[in-house]
This record gives structure tokens, sequence and C-alpha cells, in this order.
């Protein structure tokens, strides 16, 4: 059972990571474009898409870590 408990950590703590750095590198990329343009400018479709495909990929992380980590381990 501690297996399981470690490997959903330590797939939650990647995720995370992995979420956080996306939306910085998103935000970073509009801030880039927005000065380029000199006004603000929203996310396009292509970024909203990248984002909701690494959140979706975070949540099921802790999931296949905990899994993993279990099949190895156990």
């Amino acid at each position: 059972m501690q297996f399981l408990i470690k490997g959903f950590i330590g797939g939650l703590v990647l995720a995370v990571v992995l979420v956080v750095f996306e939306y910085i590198a998103i935000t970073k990329e509009v801030a880039e474009r927005s000065k380029r343009v000199a006004k603000q400018v929203p996310w396009d479709s292509n970024q909203k898409s990248r984002m909701r495909g690494m959140i979706s990929f975070g949540v099921m992380l802790p999931i296949g870590g905990a899994i993993g980590t279990w099949w190895v381990m156990g």
C-alpha cells in the first residue's frame, strides 16, 4: 500500500511541476507576442489546447505513477 502512496505523490509532484512550467512558458510566449504587436493579446486556440492537454496529462500522471510503482515494486 505504501508503494501506491509513494507513486501517487511522486506523480502528483511531477504533474504540478509540468503544468506550472507549461503555464509559465505559454504566458511568456503571449507576453512576447503582446510586446511585438504593442497591445494585449489573449491566448489563441493552440495555446488553450496545449494547456488543456497538459492538465489532462497532469490529472492522469499521479494515477499512472501509483499503478507503475505498485507494478514494479509490489
